[in-house]
């Protein structure tokens, strides 16, 4: 019986170890959060946007994508436009496809009529 209990034991603790560092594994794209919201400014009499991106996961994004249909890198108030830059006709680049660390943040702004619909598309998962 003893044997039994330290074994269970042993299984919950090796459980609880893995949760932390498998519980985005495999990556999908809803471990990229996409918000964003209207910040009230006014930048030639457009509305500014405000876009925030998070890596939900501990795990390292590579080449991330968003669909960004009708965005136009000259509409990007602060900060530099290397944060997000045009990949095709319906897509952009974040961190010029550097690195996404677990945990990181990314926000910029930009001004346009409209907010424009930015959404998680694709990206290489680096996890070990």
């Amino acid at each position: 019986m003893e044997f039994f209990n330290k074994f269970l034991c042993f299984v919950l603790f090796v459980c609880f170890m893995t949760k932390g560092s498998l519980q985005c594994y495999p990556a999908t794209l809803t471990d990229l959060k996409v918000d964003q919201v209207r910040t009230g400014a006014k930048i030639g009499n457009k509305p500014e946007w405000k876009v925030t991106i998070a890596n939900k996961c501990v795990c390292t994004f590579l080449e991330v994508t968003l669909l960004c249909p009708g965005f136009d890198v000259a509409e990007i108030t602060k900060p530099s436009s290397n944060i997000i830059s045009k990949s095709g006709p319906k897509s952009c680049l974040l961190n010029s496809g550097q690195a996404i660390y677990g945990g990181t943040t990314f926000t910029f702004t930009y001004a346009s009529n409209q907010n424009i619909a930015f959404a998680p598309f694709s990206f290489r998962e680096a996890c070990s």
